[in-house]
């Protein structure tokens, strides 16, 4: 069986999630058709991660934002580009909002039946566009939906804003227990970036008191809001030096506005970390208030929750063993892959 994987960015969760299923279902061909943005990697790294197989074809003109003549000629270069699996038993997996709109188009232009849709985000749940954007995109999110296709969400409440969607969670690689925990240490991981809200996290670490310390695990065009003294931003680095710093965290803090399921915090968990995590779509999947973390809804809420995680430390290292045992339980890339396996096979 071919599976034919769409997506519009060559980075973020969207691929993390794309390499995830090509490892754990290696018994089947892979084609990622991809465009060019990449964010902080180039094309050439982000594909030597994948298992040797997979092909890769390039989408040129797929862009994130809605822009008309760019839009039919990157429709016109998918039909191109999937005709040929037009008769076979290949199944479409399409990543993300552009691609799931162009791609059901022209799957349906084509005749494809075997679709599948996973937003990844929905692009209409975004906080940094106006009232009226996020109206057009969930009306496009509908039409969508006229042309065929099952949504898959990746997690419980991003398939909640579809109607009859199923969900595959994301998953990350369980790797050994390694914990070196720095008591008073708080740490987020990803792009400092408008989603991610970095100004949040920056205010949240200006009311921390005492000895706390707070590291942004990344970089990204909006680094100079995190100006609080108590704060370090790492810049870009490798996935093992994450792995560090994410074995020394007490709490994982996210302040983002939007997401789906975020690996970031699916490799928090792994690392047993106890999660503060800011009350939106994806991250309330991820915690059990009280059990292995805290939902917050503004900064007030999110400086109390803190200060009671750092003056009960015992606790809250508690908290991060219940995170691990929740990561090993229901967020493996392997039960991941076995739960999409299931799905192309059905489709």
């Amino acid at each position: 069986m071919t599976i034919v994987h769409v997506l519009e960015p060559f980075a973020t969760g969207i691929t993390t999630a794309v390499l995830s299923i090509t490892r754990q279902l290696a018994g089947l061909q892979h084609i990622v058709v991809h465009g060019s943005r990449t964010g902080s990697d180039t094309e050439e790294n982000i594909k030597k991660k994948f298992p040797q197989a997979v092909r890769f074809i390039p989408w040129p003109s797929a862009g994130r934002e809605i822009n008309p003549l760019k839009d039919i000629r990157a429709l016109k270069e998918l039909l191109k580009i999937i005709k040929p699996y037009k008769n076979s038993d290949a199944v479409i997996h399409l990543h993300s909002s552009k691609a799931g709109f162009l791609g059901r188009i022209a799957c349906r232009l084509l005749g494809i039946k075997k679709v599948i849709y996973t937003p990844h985000g929905a692009s209409f749940i975004r906080t940094d566009i106006s009232g009226l954007k996020k109206a057009l995109f969930r009306s496009l999110e509908r039409i969508g939906g006229w042309f065929g296709g099952i949504v898959v969400g990746c997690g419980k409440s991003e398939a909640g804003l579809y109607s009859s969607a199923l969900w595959v969670s994301n998953g990350v690689e369980i790797t050994p227990a390694a914990k070196d925990v720095d008591p008073h240490l708080v740490s987020f991981a990803g792009i400092a970036s408008v989603q991610k809200d970095p100004a949040l996290f920056n205010r949240i670490a200006e009311m921390a008191k005492g000895e706390t310390s707070f590291c942004w695990i990344g970089d990204g065009p909006l680094r100079g809001s995190l100006k609080s003294k108590n704060i370090t931003v790492t810049g870009w680095t490798d996935k093992k030096t994450v792995d560090g710093y994410l074995a020394k965290t007490l709490v994982y803090l996210s302040a983002s506005a939007w997401e789906g399921l975020p690996f970031g915090v699916l490799e928090a968990m792994n690392a047993s970390c106890a999660l503060l995590l800011r009350n939106v779509y994806g991250n309330r999947d991820l915690v059990l208030s009280g059990k292995n973390g805290y939902l917050f809804n503004d900064e007030g809420e999110a400086a109390l929750l803190l200060a009671k995680m750092l003056k009960n430390k015992t606790e809250t290292i508690t908290m991060g063993l219940e995170s691990r045992a929740m990561a090993q339980s229901l967020y493996s890339e392997e039960k991941m892959g076995l739960e999409y396996g299931k799905i192309y096979a059905a489709i």
